[in-house]
């Protein structure tokens, strides 16, 4: 085989992969192109921080670092969401779609929580970033 077949070979197999990949996590796809329409406002936080202390310290903890009182009964520890990658590196829109739908231990909150809601949680832990 020439260089320039197996060169073809090798693009058209990697595309093959990545439209593979974008179809099996489409909705993932779809999420990292949504924005918070609260933007981080001071209220939207406000109203994050209430519902961070009713659904998330107790494992994440108050700062978002993953130490809250239940992550040591947990098989692995919390992420600590104050290093999260600002937008446009790891897009609000994927921070609320793991609210959404959750990711190993962490529980999905699609059924508890409302669309505005899981945008104030996203306001609420930008808030607490350290990047």
């Amino acid at each position: 085989m020439r260089l320039s077949s197996i060169l073809k070979t090798t693009v058209l197999l990697t595309v093959c992969v990545l439209v593979g990949v974008a179809i099996a996590q489409r909705d993932l796809v779809t999420a990292a192109f949504q924005t918070n329409p609260f933007h981080g406002s001071a209220e939207s936080v406000a109203r994050g921080e209430q519902l961070w202390g009713q659904y998330c310290l107790s494992c994440h903890g108050p700062e978002a670092v993953g130490d809250g009182p239940a992550s040591a009964l947990l098989p692995k520890r919390p992420k600590d969401l104050t290093m999260i990658a600002p937008s446009p590196i790891f897009p609000d829109g994927i921070v609320a779609f793991r609210i959404a739908h959750g990711k190993n231990t962490m529980p999905a909150w699609q059924d508890t929580l409302s669309g505005d809601q899981m945008w104030d949680l996203v306001s609420f832990i930008r808030s607490k970033s350290r990047r």
